[in-house]
């Protein structure tokens, strides 16, 4: 008996030992794997319950949406562990990320204005051609001031200021390289994950983070889950997509591979009047493998790589009359006008995490660009003062073309350490990253370029070959920059600090010039912010930010390079995420100023100038909520008070192509939450988005009036099948984004596209 009751001790004993250990394990594969799960995961998207899912090794967020199970294998000391997960479908809130301080932190202890659109919300919406579309529901932010874009550019605004490539950034990263005419990089949709957007000044942590913000697209990467992907699409225009999306891992999980490509065949809306139908068309190409190694529990190592093609016709872009008013007739030739692109990038990311305490990563990225544009461009009759020949009917027209060559080379280093000082508990972070872009610039234009009459166009004209030189030059900038961060808790109190400072220097050559003109110049900047959480999920929140910037390209004016720009931004908001629910909503004031902001020039792809100081103020506030089973919410609304306080003319007035107020709300609902059988796997959804009136003109002269706008979804999921049918403005108003230079931009028109998703 005494021998039965050692023994049972002893079970009882090394039962709680290996428990204790598996624990530990567990804790600390989900501590090693914290910042990859956090950039790419969503842990607020599923209510926490007795099927809560558990990160494992690899994870990547939006996969809860595709697949139903994940598994990690632990160490030969322990056995196996296998999680299964069967949570409920995810919502569209995310509640931590890395974007905002590079290190995993909820969005509630963060400082700063903050929005994300995981991978469900980008499918939901139908965000499958241009980028801008899955900002359609982001407050602060407004796309598409040029109208329907079917070149590929991302046009971007944020908090009333152009962010159209500064913003640019994609897993940490900077992508921002501009070249020195339409050259910038571009992101196809199909690739990402999510998509976190940061208002306000972000470069004391990034470096080229503008004054508006940052976009911070997450890429697919390999999963411990096997994803196996087909989707196939067609719509309106004619428009052809197949997609896949493929990834596998060996047994022990130590290997991951991935791969996501896609092909896009279609026309446009642009349609060349008296042609009879000829539309402008995009061809599009995208591939993209990546392989992540996990030689220990420690230590992960990913490669990635992508190939992106885009040829595409003209913009929707329509001439004004003499007297200012739109017609029908396009500037550019079908027979001409050619936008084309050759874009590849190769990274990698290197996390170790020496112990509880200590973690090392390097991010690195090198991403290349050959460009081939061909356009034509209004003339001008510099005698009488008229872009019209002397019928008052034919607009003067230019044909040029340019080659540009764009390459932009990236690396992040930083050490983390979580330490305790008493009760107060740190997270530090130390970093140096580095950033140069080279960009060249050959420009040919033509003589003799026909003009076309307004009234009465006629296309497919003989264009002659731009042969003659035009503007050529070359800019390398280089930027390095070190910084540091504490993220300081004690008790309900959060206190971010940051600071930073940079070193830049841009070599810049034009052929018009002399010589070629060397700029170097230093800057420190920095971030505080205040934070206290209530028990209840509520989190007020104020804060001062600065940014610093190198500007790419060079001034219209004088062919100089142009100067770096500054900001600094007071922002006082509040977050609420009630605890335990698929909910964030959030308020934010703000003041922003911003120094040497660049003008883009009043027809699109053009050069650009600099003006003096602009201020913006505003008000913005974000809803993202599970307002009961099945039916979720977003909501958003903007207003804006942008002026120019500091200029050679125009003081006072609000800069072009600004809204002053934007509101949208998209609601969804599954109505297999009814519990009725037959309407099992259906869903309907719909969303309304309004854009206030921009000024055309920088004296305010000329208004582009508001425009509202309605998209919806139906699905239908069965088995591994999915079904999206997307029209987006269904109604198929007509309006113009904004008007200047002499045209006139017309808005996105009426797209029904349908999606058959197969996972299996």
């Amino acid at each position: 008996m005494k021998a039965y009751i050692k023994t049972n001790k002893w079970l009882k004993q090394s039962k709680k030992v290996a428990l204790s250990a598996a624990l530990q394990y567990l804790f600390l594969t989900i501590s090693v794997n914290g910042y990859a799960y956090a950039q790419q995961a969503d842990p607020g998207s599923a209510k926490p319950d007795k099927k809560e899912k558990i990160a494992v090794p690899g994870m990547v967020d939006g996969q809860d949406d595709k697949q139903k199970s994940a598994a990690a294998d632990s160490p030969a000391v322990l056995p196996a562990v296998v999680i299964k997960d069967k949570a409920q479908t995810a919502g569209y809130v995310t509640s931590r990320t890395v974007s905002g301080t590079k290190t995993d932190t909820p969005l509630t202890e963060i400082p700063q204005s903050i929005s994300i659109i995981n991978r469900r919300e980008l499918d939901m919406r139908g965000v499958h051609l241009n980028f801008t579309e899955a900002l359609r529901y982001v407050p602060g932010v407004a796309v598409d001031q040029f109208g329907f874009n079917g070149t590929g550019f991302e046009y971007i605004g944020m908090r009333g200021f152009n962010v159209q490539t500064t913003a640019n950034f994609r897993d940490g990263l900077s992508q921002q390289g501009t070249g020195l005419y339409f050259g910038a990089f571009l992101t196809d949709p199909y690739a990402l994950e999510r998509v976190d957007v940061l208002r306000g000044p972000t470069s004391v942590m990034f470096g080229r983070g503008d004054a508006g913000g940052i976009v911070n697209r997450i890429t697919k990467l390999p999963s411990a889950t096997p994803i196996r992907e087909v989707e196939i699409q067609y719509g309106n225009f004619d428009r052809k997509r197949i997609a896949a999306d493929f990834g596998i891992v060996n047994a022990d999980g130590t290997l991951m591979f991935r791969l996501v490509t896609s092909a896009l065949d279609t026309d446009t809306q642009v349609r060349f009047p008296n042609t009879d139908g000829d539309r402008a068309g995009i061809r599009r190409f995208y591939i993209a493998p990546s392989l992540t190694w996990r030689p220990s529990d420690r230590t992960s190592i990913t490669l990635f790589g992508d190939i992106l093609n885009n040829r595409s016709g003209a913009g929707a872009f329509y001439v004004a009359t003499p007297d200012g008013g739109p017609t029908n007739t396009l500037l550019a030739d079908p027979g001409f006008t050619r936008y084309s692109t050759h874009q590849a990038s190769v990274s990698y990311k290197i996390e170790h995490h020496f112990n509880d305490i200590f973690t090392a990563r390097q991010n690195f990225r090198f991403m290349k660009q050959d460009g081939h544009f061909r356009d034509l461009e209004p003339g001008f009759d510099f005698d009488r003062g008229t872009r019209f020949a002397p019928d008052g009917q034919t607009l003067l027209r230019n044909a040029f073309s340019t080659r540009e060559r764009l390459d932009q080379t990236a690396l992040d280093t930083h050490l983390q350490a979580k330490v305790d000082t008493g009760p107060v508990n740190h997270t530090v972070l130390v970093g140096i990253d580095w950033t140069r872009t080279n960009a060249s610039l050959s420009r040919l234009d033509a003589t003799g370029t026909p003009g076309i009459n307004i009234f009465s166009p006629v296309y497919f004209q003989p264009i002659p070959t731009p042969n003659s030189p035009g503007l050529a030059g070359t800019q390398k900038i280089d930027q390095v920059g070190f910084y540091v961060q504490d993220q300081i808790k004690y008790q309900n109190w959060l206190m971010t600090l940051s600071g930073r400072h940079d070193k830049v220097s841009n070599n810049t050559t034009v052929n018009f010039l002399p010589d070629a003109v060397r700029d170097r110049d230093a800057a420190y900047t920095g971030r505080a912010g205040l934070t206290y959480l209530f028990s209840s999920g509520v989190a007020p929140y104020v804060s001062y930010s600065q940014s610093f910037l190198p500007q790419s390209g060079i001034s219209s004016g004088d062919g100089r390079p142009f100067d770096p720009t500054r900001a600094a931004q007071y922002e006082v908001g509040i977050k609420y995420q009630p605890p335990g629910t698929r909910s964030l909503f959030t308020a934010a004031l703000f003041e922003l100023t911003k120094t040497n902001v660049l003008i883009p020039d009043l027809r699109v792809g053009g050069l650009l100038t600099q003006t003096g100081e602009i201020r913006s103020r505003g008000a913005e506030v974000e809803a993202r909520t599970e307002l009961y089973r099945g039916l979720n919410f977003i909501g958003a609304f903007t207003y804006n008070d942008v002026k120019v306080t500091e200029s050679d003319a125009f003081v006072g007035k609000m800069p072009v192509r600004v809204p002053n107020l934007t509101t949208s709300g998209w609601l969804d609902y599954s109505l297999g939450a009814l519990n009725i059988g037959w309407l099992k796997g259906f869903g309907i959804g719909g969303g309304v988005r309004y854009v206030g009136r921009v000024f055309n003109d920088d004296a305010n002269t000329s208004i582009t009036p508001s425009f509202t706008l309605f998209d919806a979804v139906f699905r239908y999921d069965h088995g591994p099948w999915r079904f999206f049918l997307n029209a987006n403005n269904i109604f198929n108003e007509k309006y113009y984004s904004a008007s200047s230079g002499g045209n006139f931009f017309r808005g996105t028109e009426r797209s029904v596209i349908g999606t058959l998703k197969l996972n299996f």
